[in-house]
């Protein structure tokens, strides 16, 4: 009996499958953005926001498992320590899409930060900390060029945050100075009760009954919790900023630190993925400023499943490409 059930959990498990399942996921993902977001500002369906969110979050938790199977894997060039802090990284990112979602979607909260923030925001901390122990090892001998190219990385990912909390903040003025502005009335033809010329004045405009705001069907340790984290808004944001730039410093590095090598394929992916994350949450970054996000309403937002894929193909290549080595060199020392 073990013997015929181990095969068959060695081939579900096995590389073809899973990288063809993290290419299907991709696509199937973007697809699924694609077909069906709602076009015109409509308000999208709520089986569109549970798919994305599904989309998305499976994503990120077969990428923080395959990250662990790394850490627990005795093959990895790499090193184990690595791949468990990027898959801690990617479990709090699973964590804070739950409650991202119980907050917006299940509770109909919507504050200025929520419980799922906390957790986006340890998974920055823990995913700079992988990807960084992955490029300690290397030492860095990089010539002047791969420098500059890192240095140009930082300095555009630092230029376009600044570019958005600039627009978004202009965007936030924008609707409050032209309401400021007012017609300008002849006054010399204006009668003295303010009506205009020939015109009776209009009747008082009935004052309507006050409309009974729905009962929260919060929990009160949510709102709890939002009352908590309000003042800490424009920290949180700050935050955010440092982790996306931090990210993509790291994530350059990498792509220029295993730029040649047998083991670059696996970085290059991670890269990518910080690269996906970054984007969309500039994305987000000036949606959420403008009051203009509402979710499930952007094509942008697959990035970040697109990032998760990216992520899981990471981790499955550097797992297949370590064992594979090993093997090798155990062949030539028989």
């Amino acid at each position: 009996m073990s013997q015929s059930s181990t095969p068959s959990s060695k081939s579900f498990l096995s590389t073809p499958v899973l990288i063809g399942g993290g290419i299907a996921w991709g696509v199937i993902s973007l697809l699924f953005s694609l077909l069906f977001i709602p076009s015109g500002g409509n308000e999208p369906a709520d089986w569109f926001v549970l798919g994305i969110n599904l989309l998305e979050t499976g994503a990120f938790l077969i990428a923080s498992l395959l990250c662990f199977r790394n850490w627990r894997s005795p093959f990895i060039v790499s090193g184990g320590t690595v791949w468990f802090w990027i898959g801690l990284g990617l479990m709090m990112y699973v964590l804070g899409n739950v409650f991202f979602f119980l907050w917006g979607n299940l509770w109909g909260l919507d504050p200025a930060v929520s419980f799922g923030d906390f957790f986006y925001i340890l998974s920055y901390v823990f995913l700079s900390i992988g990807m960084f122990q992955a490029v300690l090892p290397r030492r860095l001998n990089l010539d002047l060029a791969q420098w500059l190219i890192v240095l140009g990385i930082g300095l555009a990912g630092i230029l376009l945050s600044i570019f958005v909390t600039l627009q978004a903040t202009n965007a936030e003025l924008l609707p409050w100075d032209l309401s400021q502005t007012a017609p300008v009335t002849n006054l010399a033809q204006a009668p003295a009760d303010g009506t205009a010329p020939g015109v009776a004045p209009a009747a008082p405009a009935p004052i309507a009954a006050p409309v009974a705001e729905p009962a929260p069907t919060a929990p009160g340790w949510a709102m709890a919790i939002d009352v908590l984290l309000e003042p800490f808004e424009s920290i949180v944001k700050f935050l955010y900023l440092i982790g996306d730039i931090v990210l993509l410093i790291i994530a350059g590095t990498l792509l220029v630190a295993f730029w040649g090598g047998r083991f670059s394929q696996s970085w290059k992916l991670i890269a990518i993925a910080a690269f996906f994350l970054y984007i969309a949450d500039m994305f987000f970054l000036f949606a959420a400023s403008t009051d203009t996000y509402q979710e499930g309403s952007g094509v942008w937002e697959v990035f970040w499943t697109l990032s998760a894929v990216c992520f899981w193909l990471g981790a499955v290549i550097e797992h297949a490409i370590s064992v594979n080595s090993r093997r090798s060199s155990r062949r030539r020392r028989g």
